[in-house]
């Protein structure tokens, strides 16, 4: 793996947020990094389809994600209260150290998770091991570990995808049809809190 430049690394807490940052109220760490993948367009409307149906059937209330915020991700990289232009600059020189080829990903399960005193995330996810995309965290991981920047702790992985937030429990159940799709690019994503929006930072093909 190619260097870096290299700060005092510290791990995000299993929540994903930043430990230097606990003193400061969460409300105003606005500004949020992550890595993730991005469904194609069509993964994208059978997902969405698939959060439709499930509304129906289980009287869920609140509406489905936008298209545009549906995504799996790969590793936190923190929230601030300012964009920090070094940890973007630093984030951009591991993602491009990064060699994996492309993979499909399949989710083939849906699911509530809980979160005390929060709306509960319907997804859809897998509980199958994926070796490509376990390397895939793997090398992004280590590669923010080794220039000094926040990464997730342990190496277990669901990959999930998020289609609403709803008060309502679904159980976990199987999908006849999963989604799918091929993953030939991960992405670096400035997303700002209470905003539906993802902006871009970058994108890394997936070139082997």
């Amino acid at each position: 793996m190619q260097s870096v430049v290299q700060m005092p690394h510290f791990p995000l807490d299993p929540n994903g947020s930043d430990p230097r940052k606990k003193s400061n109220p969460v409300g105003e760490r606005h500004h949020r990094l992550f890595f993730m993948l991005r469904p194609t367009t069509e993964a994208a409307s059978e997902a969405l389809e698939i959060a439709q149906a499930y509304r129906n059937a289980h009287s869920l209330t609140e509406p489905s994600r936008p298209r545009e915020l549906l995504h799996v991700t790969l590793n936190g990289i923190g929230a601030y209260r300012r964009l920090p232009q070094d940890i973007v600059f630093g984030a951009e020189q591991v993602a491009a150290t990064v060699r994996a080829r492309p993979f499909d990903l399949v989710l083939d399960e849906v699911i509530s998770f809980s979160h005390p005193g929060e709306p509960q995330a319907f997804v859809i996810c897998s509980r199958q091991e994926n070796e490509a995309l376990l390397d895939l965290r793997r090398q992004i991981q280590e590669g923010l570990y080794e220039a000094g920047l926040p990464y997730n702790l342990g190496g277990h992985l669901t990959p999930h995808m998020t289609l609403l937030y709803d008060r309502k429990t679904v159980l976990p159940e199987k999908l006849n049809r999963p989604v799918q799709w091929n993953i030939r690019e991960f992405l670096l994503i400035h997303s700002i809190y209470g905003k539906s929006e993802h902006n871009v930072v970058g994108r890394w093909p997936l070139l082997g």
